[in-house]
């Protein structure tokens, strides 16, 4: 952002500045196209979001991958590509829905918002688990029927402002670089209040800026520093429990499934590939 003078091309400003009512229905109309691509990308969060200690930005991640890895057309991702914007909002909402299941069921937050709402019910006296839903199911089910509510109710007053929300993209550079480079300072020393944290930030912003130049997946690098922790702490305590069985891994029916979707996510980009290819030289003889 900061080597230009806005993040959009002199094309997109010009359309930013004529642009109504008509293309705000026409994103509407691009987003119903792709359902499939929001469904699915949904569940990717949802799952995720069950998962305890998950949360948004890995669901986000992950499935920003995942969109691209079966895309026919990888090559656009990062270009404002409208399956890679669908791909992480559509998990950011599917996980909101998530993780109220293990918050819920075994009183354990499937991130921040969660551990805020059971802060929430705790001081209220409320005792989350799976006797919840049978001695007060009114306080169980009440948040999944709030946040259905609340969509329904967000279709009608976010649409219509979003052709004036987007505005906020033809503001120049120097001042949203800024903007955003403190904010992104605020959050990192927020949870643990170390100045580390933000130099910490700037390192990895340093990192991510030599990346994309250098032509490596950014998603890709986040995915591994933010599962890095998560994959270890629960590796070594799976070895604990069964006294240094590596087949324990192994042990469970639905973690030999979550081993057959990891290695078709692996395989079939490669085959997607291959078969594009394939298209591509037989389009070329054909010529």
């Amino acid at each position: 952002m900061i080597e230009g003078e806005s993040i959009l091309t002199e094309r997109g400003r010009k359309a930013m500045q004529n642009a109504g009512w008509a293309e705000t229905f026409e994103g509407a109309r691009e987003a119903l196209k792709r359902w499939w691509h929001i469904i699915w990308t949904s569940l990717i969060g949802l799952v995720i979001g069950i998962v305890p200690g998950a949360g948004a930005a890995i669901a986000s991640f992950v499935a920003y991958q995942q969109s691209r890895a079966f895309s026919k057309t990888p090559e656009l991702y990062g270009t404002g590509h409208i399956e890679g914007l669908i791909a992480p909002e559509s998990a950011n909402n599917g996980v909101t829905s998530g993780t109220l299941v293990p918050l819920l069921v075994i009183g354990v937050p499937g991130g921040a918002t969660a551990a805020i709402m059971l802060v929430v019910l705790q001081y209220q006296g409320v005792t989350v688990g799976p006797d919840l839903f049978m001695e007060s199911p009114e306080l169980a089910y009440g948040p999944f029927m709030a946040m259905a509510v609340t969509y329904t109710i967000m279709i009608f007053t976010i649409f219509p402002l979003a052709r004036y929300m987007s505005r906020i993209t033809v503001v120049s550079t120097t001042y949203m670089s800024p903007v955003i480079i403190s904010f992104t300072l605020v959050g990192a020393f927020v949870p643990r209040e170390y100045m580390f944290d933000m130099y910490l930030a700037l390192v990895f912003g340093v990192i991510g800026y030599v990346a994309r130049k250098t032509g490596y997946h950014v998603a890709a690098i986040l995915i591994g520093v933010i599962l890095g922790p998560l994959l270890e702490g629960y590796f070594l305590r799976a070895l604990k429990m069964s006294e240094g069985d590596l087949m324990v891994i192994f042990s469970s029916k639905l973690a030999n499934v979550l081993w057959g979707f990891l290695v078709i996510s692996f395989v079939v980009p490669y085959v997607m590939d291959y078969r594009r290819k394939r298209r591509q030289e037989q389009a070329a003889s054909a010529e």
